[in-house]
This record gives C-alpha cells, structure tokens and sequence, in this order.
C-alpha cells in the first residue's frame, strides 16, 4: 500500500524526547501493571502512518476511498466516485484462504456518481476489498479497484512506568525506563509483537509485562508507547490492537506465565453440628 510510510528510528527518538521530558514522580500512571516490572526491547518500533491516511484505488472507472484500518465487528465505511449509469456496485471481501470474492456491503450510486458502503470486518488482520458493479461476475472483475484494510480488535488502554528514578523490571524480565517501548498483557508470551492503532497511528512493540490488573482495560502501554500514539491525553483510551503471533517473537530473558484467570468459588452455607 503506498500510503504506509515507516519511520523507526525517527518515532522513538521523539517518543523518548517526549517521556523525557516528564518529571519521574508522574510516570506513576494511571494502568495497572505490575509496579516493578518493565522491558527495553532490542529494537524501535515502527510507526507506519502519522496523521490519518486514506487508502485510495482506481480501475475502471471507478475510485474508491477507505481508512486503511478497521474494528472487528465495528461498522466500517467506504466511499467512492463511479460510473452513475451502474446504479450500484458491490464492495466484495476476499477469503484469502480460497480464492473466493464475496460480497460484504452494497451502495447506491447517486447521479453525480458518489456512494457510499458500510461493512462489518469479521475477521482479524490485512484484509482485501474490491469494488465492483452490483451483481458483477468474479471472473469479469479481476481489474477491479482493490484496498487493503487492517482490522484490529478495540480495547481500553492506559499506561504505567516507574514510580521513581529507579528503573523497574517487567515480568518479562526487562528494564522498564521513561523510555521503554512495549505493553502489557495478561496471555500473549513475552516478545511477542502487537500492532497498535490509534488517531491515524499505527505503532508496532512486543509484548514486556503482565497485565492490565483493572477492570474494563484490554492493554497497559509503557508511558512512551502511549505518548507516540497520543500525545494529548493523559487517561484511559480505545485502541485497536492486533497480535502478530506469525512473526518471530522479541527476545526477552524470560517467559512470564500467563496470568490465571480464576473464577470465584460457589459459596456454601455451613452448617455447625448441634451438641445432643
């Protein structure tokens, strides 16, 4: 996709800049991973789109226009110019695992040509869209305007880092600084790289702790991942994130066991023998 652009090392320069810029004592956060644990990873991470891009095709006749990234099960919307004389076009999803077009949203093309589709990704990861004139068949379409889109799952996230000018170490086995990039999870193995969405920004860090331990949060990013996705806020925000279990995993000096979830157990009444 030509819209993605990487600048690793630039990013985490400025977010290192800006969470040096912090006082230590409010690295305290407002997440809820482990106190004293914390990562440096071997590498930057990469941010892949500053701003809010847009994924823009062309191809016969008609241009099309989405966000290169989505939310599972959310509502997502794709616009475009095309021929007025078509009346509707289709927006087809690609099942990569057989080759099959199939049709996911249709719209009305208004006689100035513009339209407007609203689909529902109910898969994870890259996913390939097509559009194409209502009712078309696949074989007549393989020029078709095609985009890519990212869907990532939605969840809260805070941050968290040192309470004081003494590094910490994360679960994971890992020093956790004003500047180390990564997040906490209660399940996925340490090392293992998340792709992180937020405001047009597309952030990549492993896995260094466990966590979050408070209600309603999915993530606890360290204080400078959080900055070098939102550098305006200061609490809880929605994410999407997307695992990237099929790429190798950082290295870390330790795995950290998954945290057990344990279901409260079943209150029994007891019952105190009476003396005869």
């Amino acid at each position: 996709m030509t819209f993605i652009r990487r600048r690793q090392v630039a990013v985490l320069a400025a977010a290192m800049l800006a969470a040096a810029a912090l006082p230590a004592q409010a690295l305290a956060g407002t997440g809820g991973a482990s106190p004293d644990a914390a990562p440096s990873p071997t590498g930057p991470p990469s941010v892949l789109a500053l701003g809010v891009p847009t994924a823009t095709a062309s191809a016969n006749g008609i241009t099309v226009s989405s966000s290169p990234a989505a939310m599972l099960a959310k509502a997502a919307t794709v616009t475009g110019i095309a021929p007025a004389p078509l009346g509707a076009v289709e927006v087809d999803e690609l099942d990569a695992t057989n080759g099959v077009w199939t049709e996911v949203a249709t719209a009305a093309v208004a006689p100035t040509g513009a339209f407007k589709a609203r689909w529902k990704p109910a898969d994870l990861g890259a996913q390939q869209l097509r559009i194409v004139p209502l009712g078309s068949a696949s074989s007549a379409d393989a020029t078709a305007p095609q985009l890519n889109v990212t869907v990532y799952r939605a969840g809260g996230a805070s941050w968290y880092g040192p309470t004081g000018k003494k590094a910490g170490m994360t679960a994971c086995g890992v020093r956790l600084t004003r500047t180390t990039v990564g997040v906490a999870h209660k399940t996925l193995p340490c090392g293992t790289e998340v792709q992180l969405f937020f405001g047009g920004r597309t952030l990549t860090v492993p896995v260094i702790d466990r966590g979050p331990f408070v209600t309603g949060r999915s993530w606890d990013l360290t204080k400078a991942t959080f900055s070098a996705l939102d550098d305006t806020s200061d609490g809880v925000i929605t994410v999407g994130a997307l695992p990237l279990t099929d790429q190798p995993r950082m290295k870390t000096p330790f795995s950290a066991p998954p945290i057990k979830i344990v279901a409260p157990a079943a209150k029994t009444k007891l019952k105190s023998a009476s003396k005869r």
